[in-house]
């Protein structure tokens, strides 16, 4: 069966404990991931690691790895309007757990903070050395959207009353920076989860933890939100002691979560 997880945000012990969690249900499970694979978390480095090991997983590419991508490659699939270069990056990105991905990566703290306080592109250049170019290649190939017959993955967010016509996602997005901005950046509004979509397929996203959404059916504050053809799975797993990942089937309509320390907390 084919399981999508939600935001990871460098947290390898809920990582762990949830694919082994799914291999126990389902020996045959194939993966999805929504992206946002670093920051916030301790162990973004072995997060991906452990990521690129997978041999039966597809991975899309969420805000922060397009972030991540940019500082480390000085490309990325839609620059922020706000942030024009990979320095710009650094310094936002500081606030949202850059910091604790680099030392992930055993550069010294010290370091960072002089390049924070001093900031240039030949010193953020020599500070990212530590980071492999195998790693590298992998945040450089990371695709926006993820497709099958039944359902789509995307990070952020895909406009309701825009059709998803099976394989022109990539057209769509070529020449169009508001709709490829909205696919890593864009956020759901709780009216838009109930309202018609005109996708023909289940849409499946993270990026917007779900406490931010009223229940809306829901036993507690960190399940996913199930709206008119859509899913959200970013269930909080780096923001705070009560933060779940979560797995969600795609033949059963279920989901399976973990807790910080990486055990299940339910069965769906």
């Amino acid at each position: 069966m084919r399981w999508v997880i939600g935001d990871i945000h460098g947290m390898l012990r809920p990582l762990q404990g949830l694919v082994n969690l799914v291999r126990q249900h389902d020996a045959a499970a194939r993966f999805y991931f929504v992206g946002d694979y670093v920051n916030r978390g301790p162990d973004s480095r072995a997060v991906v690691d452990f990521l690129m090991k997978m041999t039966d997983a597809r991975f899309a590419r969420g805000n922060h790895d397009d972030i991540f991508d940019y500082i480390l490659n000085g490309e990325c699939f839609e620059r922020h309007p706000q942030l024009f270069t990979p320095v710009d990056c650094f310094r936002a990105f500081l606030q949202h757990g850059l910091d604790h991905t680099l030392l992930s990566y055993d550069i010294d703290y010290a370091l960072i903070e002089q390049v924070a306080h001093r900031p240039s592109a030949s010193a953020l250049e020599k500070l990212i050395e530590p980071v492999s170019p195998e790693h590298r290649a992998w945040f450089r190939a990371l695709p926006a959207v993820l497709e099958e017959p039944e359902f789509f993955v995307i990070h952020a967010k895909w406009d309701p009353a825009r059709e998803d016509s099976p394989h022109q996602f990539a057209r769509t997005l070529m020449n169009r920076a508001a709709l490829r901005h909205s696919v890593i950046w864009a956020r759901y509004d709780a009216s838009e989860i109930l309202v018609r979509k005109a996708w023909r397929r289940v849409g499946i996203f993270g990026h917007t933890p779900v406490p931010n959404y009223p229940l809306l059916g829901r036993r507690n504050d960190y399940e996913p939100v199930v709206g008119e053809h859509m899913i959200l799975l970013d269930t909080a797993a780096a923001l705070g002691p009560l933060g779940r990942l979560t797995a969600w089937c795609i033949e059963e309509s279920r989901f399976v979560q973990v807790d910080r320390a990486g055990v299940p907390v339910k069965s769906a």
